[in-house]
């Protein structure tokens, strides 16, 4: 069950004082093949980032904390003007690209310090959640750019590698590139094939590739994203 309560935030860029919604408890039933969480009731996703209604700032909770002196930052995030007043149900979307976008300008400012595997694991709640086609691409590409060159630089904690270059190949195929996430699959396959601690990512990767499901089953399966 999901519940929230109201909390009343200043922005950081604008100081503009307004009402947003906070979490207070949500829990999920299962996840996505690309481990996406299936919570039960309602989404709480759109309650983990606060929108100001004036410049149009989008974050998570703690960089409200803050106040942003660097004029042009502030400048930059307010030429992105205020979101459309978003519809309770369907403007998810769009705070999540709008949040990731700001995250995005932070960091190039040096306001926060995220690196390429940080990058990709708030890139994909925006892939995760968004319903228009041209955007699950968008976000997809840019979830798999980024996870790729956390890879290259060993960003990636050593028990999440293989669920990570899984992930990858899932992200492939459900975005179209069927060619790249067979390639993909089939490394991931070989690699877990004699692994009895990673049996359950072969068998996903074998699943995936050859019949895909959008759910895990029900049975209990380690997922550590």
């Amino acid at each position: 069950m999901t519940t929230w309560y109201p909390i009343e935030l200043v922005c950081p860029v604008c100081e503009t004082t307004f009402t947003s919604n906070s979490i207070g408890s949500c829990g999920h039933a299962s996840k996505r093949t690309d481990f996406r969480p299936n919570y039960w009731g309602f989404n709480p996703v759109r309650f983990f980032y606060h929108n100001c209604p004036e410049c149009g700032f989008c974050a998570p909770y703690k960089y409200y904390q803050s106040k942003f002196e660097n004029p042009a930052f502030r400048e930059e995030i307010e030429s992105l003007g205020p979101l459309p007043e978003l519809d309770f149900f369907t403007g998810l979307e769009v705070k999540l690209e709008r949040a990731m976008v700001c995250l995005e300008t932070m960091n190039d400012f040096g306001i926060i310090s995220l690196n390429e595997y940080d990058l990709a694991n708030y890139w994909i709640e925006a892939y995760w959640w968004a319903k228009n086609p041209n955007l699950i691409q968008k976000c997809g590409e840019i979830v798999l750019q980024y996870f790729n060159r956390a890879l290259e630089k060993n960003l990636i904690p050593e028990e999440m590698i293989f669920q990570i270059n899984y992930l990858i190949a899932e992200i492939h195929r459900r975005i179209g590139h069927e060619e790249r996430a067979n390639e993909l699959f089939n490394e991931v396959i070989s690699l877990t094939k004699d692994e009895v601690e990673l049996e359950w990512i072969y068998k996903l990767a074998v699943q995936q590739k050859t019949s895909p499901q959008e759910d895990f089953p029900s049975t209990n399966i380690k997922v550590l994203i």
